[in-house]
């Protein structure tokens, strides 16, 4: 399919003054996943013009990114749906003792001015989706029903508040699912054009035990079997010995289990493991290949931040992944149609190992279409957005469609 530009946008409205903003979300730091380094990124980005004060759960400490932070304690004994209604509650209590001109949400609840979805439509998910069965079961289920109840209240179809999706996927989903045509804006994930160094490759590379004649892929996920380790289980022995894997991001008190999972398969000298860290830039400056046979991802930020350092890329189509819906398979990177199919990943793997004006292409069109996702864009963006919910809220005229 042919690639979705973005189209390049100028720089914030110069008539937005500085404002007061409250981010709401549950963790605050890059170590957390790709959502939560979204939060990261756009508050680095906003945090230079406005005010920026976060309420959440957590707050990484090591964070290079430090501003006020409100903190809500909820019990961990309490089931994770009722904690997500508890902390709507208290973060509804805090509201009202901070006035803030704008209430950016990333959660569940019904306070927020403007709110971002990162992941599936709650009731797309549970109430659309299934077959008959299994849609009644979910209608049972209190769980569920609270989900679908706080999505619900971040669905605004009117110009005092904005519910922003960070993929065509999504937006879709929730067109469906609520029988809306209503044109959500779609803002998606950023991306820095990182510095890259010889030395910073070789050091990482040996460290890890790569040898100079290793082909390195990288996966960056929490969970990887959402992203496609199964598949590539299945196409890693299909693949000369000298290919490698490495896995960056795992919790730390599941890497045994990852590791004996791998074991099992006899590949522990092939697959490597990172756990979770605040700093991915060496591992990818290391790799050869960025390889993320998704499962479901929403968007699908790292891929995205692969391109940006030149890597080529092999990812799941737009079925699968949000963020190939802007990508042309041969040309920004390699689209698999089924991310299930070891012998599809392999063959893509293998195309590439013997291409190397194919990996060039991919490089090249990989960095051109990371280019497009800047930051600073992205944050003026928001910034539009902004500037339509205050006119609104004084009786004034709007500024033009928020986002393009």
């Amino acid at each position: 399919m042919p690639d979705k530009k973005r189209t390049p946008k100028a720089s914030a409205l110069t008539s937005l003054p500085p404002l007061s903003i409250a981010f709401v979300t549950t963790r605050f730091g890059q170590q957390f996943g790709g959502a939560e380094a979204y939060g990261v990124e756009l508050m680095r980005e906003l945090s230079k013009r406005h005010q920026v004060t976060v309420i959440g759960y957590e707050y990484d400490p090591q964070s290079a990114l430090e501003l006020p932070f409100i903190a809500v304690s909820i019990s961990d004994h309490l089931p994770s749906w009722i904690r997500s209604f508890l902390f709507a509650k208290k973060v509804q209590r805090i509201l009202k003792q901070h006035p803030f001109q704008i209430v950016h949400s990333h959660v569940g609840g019904w306070c927020g001015h403007v709110d971002v979805l990162h992941v599936r439509s709650a009731f797309y998910r549970w109430f659309v989706a299934p077959k008959f069965i299994k849609r009644l079961r979910n209608f049972l289920s209190p769980r569920a029903q609270m989900y679908r109840w706080l999505e619900k209240n971040r669905i605004h179809q009117q110009p005092q508040r904005c519910t922003v999706m960070v993929s065509e996927q999504i937006k879709e989903q929730v067109q469906s699912a609520y029988h809306t045509d209503f044109n959500f804006p779609v803002i998606p994930p950023g991306v820095h054009m990182p510095q890259t160094d010889a030395d910073t490759r070789a050091q990482t590379r040996e460290r890890l035990g790569i040898q100079s004649g290793d082909v390195l892929c990288l996966l960056v996920a929490r969970n990887p079997e959402r992203k496609g380790l199964n598949t590539l289980l299945e196409a890693l022995p299909q693949l000369p010995e000298h290919t490698k894997l490495l896995i960056v991001g795992v919790r730390a008190h599941q890497r045994t289990m990852y590791e004996q999972i791998v074991a099992r398969h006899q590949l522990k000298d092939r697959i490597l493991f990172v756990t979770q860290t605040t700093d991915i830039s060496p591992y990818y400056q290391a790799a050869d290949i960025y390889v993320h046979p998704t499962l479901n991802d929403s968007f699908g930020m790292a891929p995205l931040e692969a391109m940006s350092y030149r890597l080529p890329v092999i990812m799941s189509s737009p079925q699968y992944c949000g963020f190939a819906h802007y990508a042309q398979d041969q040309k920004n990177a390699l689209l698999l149609q089924d991310p299930n199919s070891g012998q599809e990943l392999s063959q893509a793997l293998r195309h590439l190992l013997e291409d190397a004006e194919l990996r060039d292409r991919l490089r090249r069109g990989g960095r051109q279409l990371a280019e497009q996702f800047d930051w600073s864009n992205i944050a003026a963006d928001f910034e539009k957005i902004y500037a339509q919910i205050l006119c609104h809220r004084a009786g004034i005229s709007a500024p033009t469609s928020p986002v393009d």
